[in-house]
């Protein structure tokens, strides 16, 4: 049996959808837990150290983001599991180049055909006629691959 993944997604949530032999879908939503930044009243931006102005928690919070996209990245990869044919993803922000990333270094996808586009935001049965879309061209030798 052939699966074919197609994921949108963002820093926000990924939409799985997953073809079973071109005929039967399966939708899934994963809620992303990476913090946008958000600033509180009274909060300091900058510290003084000597004549240079540093950001202390910069790095704090750029790592602490960097764990959490990772994590993120690993929930989808387990949700899609390790007997996907093909994988194309989507989206309107870098995280689907991440996403590519993570899944090339993985050695249960290292057999599977990656394709990343750049999409805006669409609702579901956008993704889904989308996703079929891409697969049925992919299958009639029609699609380019890889656009950044």
């Amino acid at each position: 049996m052939r699966k074919e993944v197609g994921i949108w997604l963002d820093t926000n949530k990924a939409v799985l959808v997953s073809l079973m032999d071109g005929n039967n879908e399966s939708v899934q939503v994963l809620e992303s837990e990476v913090e946008s930044r958000t600033r509180f009243p009274g909060e300091k931006k900058n510290s003084r150290m000597g004549s240079l102005l540093t950001n202390a928690d910069d790095n704090k919070v750029t790592n602490r983001k960097k764990q959490q996209k990772h994590h993120y990245y690993q929930e989808i990869m387990k949700h899609v599991g390790s007997e996907v044919n093909a994988l194309y993803l989507f989206g309107p922000s870098k995280a689907k180049i991440e996403l590519e990333k993570e899944l090339k270094e993985n050695a249960h996808f290292s057999h599977t055909d990656i394709n990343v586009e750049s999409a805006d935001k669409m609702t579901e049965k956008q993704m889904i006629a989308r996703v079929r879309n891409y697969f049925e061209t992919q299958k009639n030798g029609k699609h380019d691959k890889v656009v950044h």
